[in-house]
């Protein structure tokens, strides 16, 4: 009957009332055994898409590697060619992502860090253009 299975819908499939099916759950383990059930229902699922995520996996990098050549063969003929820069920069963004991903890297390291020594954020600033961070010109 899967995960929503309970004690209720199994009396009103089988005909039994709730107290037999109670005491029947209590003897054969009901619980245990259904989650156990469940488990390997999961376990065989993800293994049936294995090989079909390794497929996908090498379309994907084959694909980030044409488009990464791509992206190459245009920087070198960007004077020839109408394409932006921009356009190549985002090429090369988008395939490198795609192929660390299709490797099985991972796309967002995330840090976490637990107990009383976890060091502050640190905020950087970088002045662009000669401005200060409240917007106003340098007088260097």
């Amino acid at each position: 009957m899967g995960p929503d299975r309970s004690i209720v819908k199994i009396g009103q499939k089988l005909g039994k009332n709730k107290a037999t099916l109670e005491k029947w759950s209590r003897q054969h383990n009901w619980v245990k055994r259904a989650a156990a059930w469940d488990l390997e229902q999961d376990r065989v699922v993800r293994e049936s898409q294995i090989e079909e995520i390794k497929k996908m996996r090498q379309r994907h990098t084959q694909l980030a590697m044409k488009m990464l050549d791509e992206a190459e063969r245009m920087l070198e003929l960007i004077s020839d060619r109408d394409i932006k820069a921009a356009d190549i920069s985002r090429m090369v963004e988008t395939a490198s992502k795609l192929e660390r991903i299709s490797r099985g890297d991972v796309e967002t390291v995330i840090e976490e860090r637990q107990g009383e020594n976890m060091p502050s954020v640190v905020t950087f600033y970088m002045p662009d253009n000669k401005r200060q961070k409240d917007g106003n010109e340098n007088d260097d």
